[in-house]
């Protein structure tokens, strides 16, 4: 159900199939492989054309409380007939932070001042002081800083 106080767990990521196999540059080869990270929406025109041979790249839309999987299994089938399988890296070119905590995007629990306090910049109480003294409400005539 949608909710106007909380944003979107889905984003956009590119996602790159590094040392990837000639083969794999057709679309619907590198769509197949994006479907473990979430719903392929385009491949980069790099990959569209072949002109960069060694890696396939991919826009995804993805679901930001799911695991980002590092890794894929394949199999590919030799011309015997036999089936090698192999790891295929999966390189997150930007992977959307999402904080479950304060039901944003922009940060995770590890980095959340929410869930981790001890994180929020301290200010020095010097600084504060300083800061203090910088500013000042001007109520009246009294309080205002003399024009330079």
């Amino acid at each position: 159900m949608f909710n106007l106080e909380e944003e979107t767990t889905t984003a956009i990521a590119w996602i790159s199939f590094p040392s990837s196999r000639p083969n794999f540059f057709d679309k619907e080869a590198v769509f197949s492989l994006a479907t473990v990270v979430g719903k392929p929406l385009q491949v980069d025109m790099a990959t569209k054309n072949k002109t960069r041979p060694n890696c396939a790249r991919v826009k995804v839309d993805v679901n930001l409380l799911r695991e980002f999987p590092r890794h894929i299994k394949i199999g590919i089938k030799k011309p015997t007939g036999e089936v090698m399988e192999k790891w295929v890296r999966i390189r997150y070119d930007y992977a959307p932070k999402y904080c479950k905590t304060c039901i944003i995007q922009g940060h995770e629990e590890q980095q959340c001042y929410v869930e981790h306090p001890e994180l929020y910049p301290k200010i020095e109480k010097k600084d504060h002081e300083q800061n203090e003294k910088r500013w000042r409400n001007a109520h009246s005539k009294e309080n205002r800083d003399p024009p330079r």
